[in-house]
């Protein structure tokens, strides 16, 4: 034989579909086919630039799929050189703000279920796609879907996904009551803009409420509210970082929250990889959370026109660490925790002296707190975190001060001990003691 030589190196259908779920969940793959009619209704928006009238409706129970919504729909052209393929072609450069990948509604159906029916209309054309997943593999050929087009429908533009033939574990988790609690959760966190801005989504008929996060502002609180245009391969990227002071008694609610074009990405976080923790011996760095910081919420918002410059993962659920973007956001999301941990060190001193002071001194930062409102954060004003920048420090009054001892001792004993000297508390005891051993070691 002559002539160069060459190795097969194309992968198997099966493989491929096997190794496409593997580092999805279940509601990752439920939040993809979301974002899909997310993007199409942004596609489609009032002329004021809202999504009312538009909704995504999502139903599942233990034996069926099924999200439709009436954003527009995908034109049968699309359909047949884009939206099927895996991965993004090079030539094909959509407006999209959350889709950039070319995998999600494909991995989405493949991780759900073993059969899956795509139906799209817009105001010209219509298709259908119908797939039975576990015959697909195993042919030989053309990577392609069997599509059928047909007239156009006369209901609203839309795309309807439906998928049976549930995976054993997916059956399961549709089938419980709090799993449909927990997805419609995270609908309402990871697309309280969109739903702020008029889309509907329901979740087995029940709609996702608007969820507003908020901060304290006021006339001596004021709130972190930066915003910078950063540069990823020459790509725009709008940064803006909004911090502070969040309500009281929501721990869990506490952290970072990032959000890519909108998207809700990490939730929460109070880890290294939003910058907690980062202490070093020489004392630079943050410390690790902690209860004391309870109160802290920080909003990370990246927008821009090309999905691709922001610095999520294929899931968007997760952050790419090694984003330059990121990383340049993370310098300045330290320096508003070291804002922050200072802020809760100086009103814990400030009550320790409101306490400790027989005269029970001004406390400024707490007055501050109470006069000041919970605000949405998209009404918080352009400014740096800012507590009153000083603590009264009460005078030492005359006289000498005073500290307070403890101990414990068998009680049957103190209570001889108090009828022997004709004493009523404990403390004239303590007082006692404490005498007795003075004069004895100090005269």
């Amino acid at each position: 034989m002559t002539g160069p030589l060459a190795a097969n190196a194309s992968a198997t259908k099966s493989f491929f579909v096997d190794m496409l779920v593997r580092d999805i969940s279940v509601e990752g793959a439920i939040l993809d086919l979301i974002d899909n009619a997310v993007d199409a209704a942004y596609a489609n928006p009032t002329p004021d630039g809202r999504l009312d009238n538009l909704h995504v409706e999502v139903t599942f129970d233990a034996d069926h799929f099924e999200i439709r919504d009436n954003c527009g729909g995908i034109d049968v052209e699309m359909a047949e050189n884009y939206a099927f393929r895996f991965g993004r072609a090079k030539d094909f450069k959509p407006k999209t703000r959350i889709g950039e990948f070319g995998i999600g509604m494909k991995r989405a159906v493949f991780r759900i279920g073993g059969h899956f029916i795509i139906d799209s209309s817009t105001n010209d054309t219509q298709f259908t796609v119908d797939v039975d997943v576990d015959s697909w593999r195993e042919q030989d050929g053309d990577w392609t879907f069997p599509m059928t087009q047909g007239t156009t429908s006369t209901s609203e533009p839309g795309t309807t996904v439906s998928v049976s033939s549930l995976h054993k574990g997916v059956a399961e988790l549709f089938s419980r009551d709090a799993y449909g609690r927990k997805i419609l959760n995270e609908i309402k966190e990871r697309y309280s803009e969109a739903i702020n801005s008029g889309l509907e989504i329901t979740l087995n008929e029940e709609p996702a409420s608007l969820r507003l996060h908020k901060l304290l502002v006021g006339r001596e609180i004021e709130a972190e509210n930066q915003i910078e245009d950063l540069f990823v391969n020459d790509l725009p990227v709008n940064l803006r970082i909004v911090a502070g002071i969040g309500p009281e008694g929501k721990p869990a609610e506490s952290g970072w929250y990032v959000y890519c074009n909108g998207r809700l990405v990490v939730k929460a976080d109070r880890t290294a990889l939003t910058g907690w923790g980062t202490a070093t011996p020489d004392g630079s760095g943050t410390p690790a959370w902690h209860p004391q910081f309870a109160r802290f919420r920080g909003f990370v918002f990246f927008k821009s026109e090309s999905p691709g410059a922001l610095p999520w993962t294929t899931t968007k659920t997760e952050i790419d660490e090694s984003s330059e973007v990121y990383r340049n956001a993370l310098g300045k999301m330290g320096s508003v925790i070291r804002s922050f941990t200072a802020y809760t060190n100086q009103i814990k001193q400030e009550r320790r002296q409101f306490e400790e002071s027989p005269s029970k001194v001004d406390q400024p930062i707490a007055t501050a707190q109470a006069n000041a409102t919970l605000t949405e954060i998209s009404n918080v004003p352009d400014g740096s975190f800012r507590v009153p920048d000083h603590i009264v420090v009460p005078v030492t009054p005359p006289g000498p001060r005073t500290t307070s001892i403890q101990f414990s001792a068998d009680e049957s004993e103190v209570k001889e001990l108090k009828r022997v000297l004709n004493m009523s508390t404990n403390r004239q005891i303590g007082e006692e003691a404490f005498e007795r051993l003075y004069d004895e070691e100090l005269g």
